[in-house]
Formats: structure tokens, C-alpha cells, sequence
């Protein structure tokens, strides 16, 4: 067996590159509300960044279930078993907003404590808090989109979600420029402006897909003889075994996620601005990549549910060795690249642009690091069931670790914003030495499908 599987590598290339543009699409989605209510000034800007941060978490925990949904899909694929892919896609459905409308309701009563826990500016609570008003509801929408995406990458079909996709980001951009600044008959709304035109697009795009699949008559497309198969207690428990840990662990990741970015936003509103700018910058730079982690578990997972264990391996180790070597590549390539990033947002104090420039560094070069660890935990562990012991590993590096660490940097040793955000990097070498760890014992090769 070579120790590099080429074969696998120009594989993934083809389920890949349609999952990394979507994805860079959608994380651009966010750069987009921030960068087109620049011209509004810092607070505009640090009240969007800060309320997409806030939704970010949310979609993350619901991300946890659409993985988890996809992991079932890709193993059932695997064993040619379609009833039970079709089955994990109701049951994905019905969990994620289950769990989502607590959320959304207990949005209305706290949406404006949230926003004061990372600014103590009065314009940035007021904005932040309309913005998630109007934006928390449409996450509804989203639930569903990402468990009938991830069950369709399982099939290999990826394509179909990338083009719908783009047909919602052109129809939010188009939205977000006429809403925010006026026309045809409407007043400028600023930034409800935005988040009206990121709910509006998040439900237009929930309908189209799902008009899609059934004039396709897709395979997906569940029969009445599915929602018969959810009465299956059996089933329930493989997939809340499944979802439980994901979805907390994924809430534990995105959670400190929004710590962190509390923790610059009471350094000060600029602090928060650049953070704001680079969050959407640093996501699209890391989700060029997220198409390798998908494809990666699409493979492993198709193989382990036909118990080919050699194969998975094989590829898990051909994606875990080549992940940080690409990523150090594009990591120069994207500092390259840094005046070229910070044109849209030209509007800006030239304080809060160089401050920005300075922290671009960091992601640039400790991007890396997050994909290498993305790669080993989403496209190998979880791909064989290993969900408990990514949750522990990801508490572990972000909880136990970093986040006190860059607590003490920020308010004890008061250390400027550059050297705060590398303190916050600690998360990753610690998660790395672990994921690499669990990746070499083997232990997550599980056949799902059977057991």
C-alpha cells in the first residue's frame, strides 16, 4: 500500500472544490454584511461582526447535527441502503429545529444582554440587538438546508448544493445594497437593512432546494413510507448517539468562539471592528479547505460502512500527512494577497486598517494550524463515529487551555491585541498533538451501518 493514496487525492479534488466554493461562499456571506455597512462607521461594523458571531455559535451547534446526519448517510450510501439516508434526513430535520426554537425565543429576551457582554457601547448594544431580532428567526431555514446538504455530499452530489447557494449569496448581496442604502421607493435601513436581506435570502434558498429535490424527484425526497420508518427507537438512538456529542461539542467550539471575540470586544470598539473584519476573513480562508475535511469524510465513511477498513486508513492518512503542507502553501499565498484583502473596507479609520493588518499575520500563518486539525477531527474522527472524543479534545484545547490564557493576556498582563490573539493559538497546538494522537490509534474505524 503507498503511503500516499494519489488516487484518493484526485478523488476528493472532485468532490471537493464544489464543497470549499460553497463554503467559501457562504463565509463570505457574513464579509459581506460587515464589509457593504462600513461606510456606517466602527459601531456598524462591530455590531455585525459581533451579532454574526453570536448566530455563528447557533449554526455551529446546528452544523453539529447536519454532520452528524451526513456521517449516517455517507456509511447507509456505502451499504446501498437509501430508506435509512432518507430516514437520518427527517430525523436530522427534526432535531436541529427542535433544538433551534428555544434559541430563537429566548432570542427576544435577551438579545440586547448578549450584545452588552462583548461591548459596553450604547450604539453597538442598539444595532447588535436589532440585527439579531430581525436575523435569529431565519436559522430555522438554515437548519434544514444544512441537514439536506450534508445528506447529499454523502452521495457524492455536490454540485446541486453549490449552485443553489450562490443563487441565495447573489440574491443577498443584491438585497443587502438596496435595503441598506434606499431605493425604489424605500427609506436606507442600515444595518436591519442587512439582516433583513440575509433572512428574506435564508428562506428563498430553504424553498428552492426543497422545490428542487422535488421536481427532480430526487432519491432523497422522503416517502410516506419514511416518515412510517421514524417509529424505528433503534434508529433514534444510533443517531442521537451520534448527534449529542457533535452537537455539544460543536457548541463548546463555536461557544468559546464568541468568547473570544467578547474578549476583544471589552478590550475596546475598534479591538472588536478588526476582529470583526478578520473573523470573516480568517473563516474564508479556512473553508477553502473545508471541501478536503467533507470529502475526506465522505470516503472514510463510504468505506467503512462496506468494511474496507484498509482503505480508510489509507485515505485518513493521505489527507491528516498533506493538509498542513497545503495549508503552510496557501497561508503564504493569502499574505500575499493583504492589501488586495482590505479594499472593501477602505472606508475604515486607518488605525483600525493597520491594526488589522498587523493581526492578518497571525491568520495567515496559523491558519494552518486549524486546518490540520480540521481535517483530522471532521474528515476522520467523526467520519468513524469518534464524536465523544473530539468533544473532549476540543474542551480540552479551548476551554481548559486557551481561553484562560488569553483571559490573562488580555485583562492581567493587558498585552496589545496582537500578542492576545497569538496567546489564542495555544488552542491549536494543543488540539493538534491530541487529534494526531487519536488519528494514529485506529480506533475510529467503525462500521456504523451495521453496528
Amino acid at each position: 500500500m503507498p503511503f500516499l493514496n494519489m488516487q484518493s487525492v484526485k478523488a476528493s479534488i472532485k468532490l471537493a472544490w464544489p464543497i470549499s466554493l460553497q463554503q467559501t461562499l457562504v463565509t463570505m456571506l457574513g464579509m459581506i454584511d460587515v464589509m457593504m455597512v462600513s461606510h456606517l462607521g466602527d459601531a456598524a461594523v462591530a455590531a455585525v461582526g459581533l451579532g454574526n458571531r453570536i448566530q455563528f455559535v447557533v449554526l455551529v451547534l446546528v452544523n453539529g447535527g447536519a454532520w452528524a446526519v451526513g456521517i449516517l448517510a455517507s456509511q447507509y450510501f456505502g451499504a446501498g441502503n437509501m430508506m435509512k439516508v432518507r430516514r437520518a434526513i427527517l430525523m436530522g430535520v427534526s432535531v436541529t429545529v427542535f433544538a433551534l426554537i428555544p434559541v430563537v425565543l429566548l432570542n427576544f429576551a435577551y438579545a440586547d444582554q448578549l450584545i452588552e457582554l462583548g461591548s459596553t457601547d450604547n450604539q453597538v448594544i442598539a444595532l447588535g440587538e436589532s440585527y439579531l431580532w430581525i436575523t435569529m428567526p431565519s436559522l430555522l431555514f438554515v437548519a434544514g438546508i444544512m441537514v439536506i446538504e450534508n445528506a447529499l455530499r454523502s452521495l457524492n452530489q455536490v454540485k446541486l448544493p453549490m449552485v443553489l447557494s450562490s443563487i441565495a449569496i447573489g440574491l443577498n448581496v443584491i438585497l443587502n445594497y438596496w435595503l441598506i442604502n434606499g431605493g425604489l421607493g424605500i427609506e436606507p435601513l442600515g444595518v436591519d437593512g442587512a439582516a433583513i436581506a440575509t433572512t428574506v435570502s435564508r428562506l428563498l434558498h430553504l424553498i428552492i432546494l426543497v422545490w428542487f429535490l422535488v421536481a427532480m424527484r430526487h432519491p432523497v425526497k422522503p416517502s410516506r413510507h419514511d416518515f412510517a420508518s421514524l417509529n424505528d427507537t433503534q434508529a433514534w438512538r444510533k443517531l442521537v448517539a451520534l448527534v449529542w456529542p457533535m452537537m455539544f461539542s460543536f457548541g463548546v467550539w463555536s461557544l468559546g468562539t464568541l468568547v473570544y471575540q467578547l474578549i476583544y470586544g471589552r478590550i475596546g470598539t475598534q479591538e472588536l471592528a478588526v476582529m470583526s473584519i478578520l473573523a470573516p476573513v480568517e473563516g474564508m480562508f479556512i473553508s477553502l479547505f473545508f471541501g478536503f475535511a467533507s470529502a475526506c469524510a465522505i470516503m472514510v465513511g463510504q468505506r467503512l460502512g462496506a468494511d474496507k477498513f484498509d482503505e480508510a486508513w489509507s485515505i485518513a492518512r493521505t489527507f491528516s500527512l498533506l493538509a498542513p503542507v497545503v495549508a503552510v502553501i496557501a497561508g503564504g499565498l493569502l499574505y500575499g494577497i493583504k492589501s488586495w484583502v482590505f479594499i472593501p473596507f477602505a472606508d475604515l479609520p486607518s488605525s483600525t486598517l493597520d491594526l488589522a493588518g498587523d493581526i492578518f499575520l497571525i491568520i495567515a500563518l496559523g491558519g494552518s494550524l486549524k486546518i490540520t486539525n480540521m481535517t483530522m477531527a471532521m474528515g476522520v474522527l467523526r467520519a468513524g463515529g469518534e464524536t465523544k472524543a473530539c468533544l473532549y479534545i476540543d474542551t480540552t484545547g479551548m476551554w481548559i487551555v486557551s481561553i484562560p490564557l488569553t483571559i490573562l493576556a488580555a485583562f492581567y498582563f493587558q498585552l496589545p491585541l496582537f500578542w492576545v490573539v497569538v496567546v489564542s493559538y495555544s488552542e491549536e497546538i494543543c488540539k493538534l498533538i491530541l487529534f494526531g494522537w487519536r488519528v494514529a490509534s485506529k480506533k475510529w474505524l467503525n462500521n456504523l451501518a451495521t453496528t
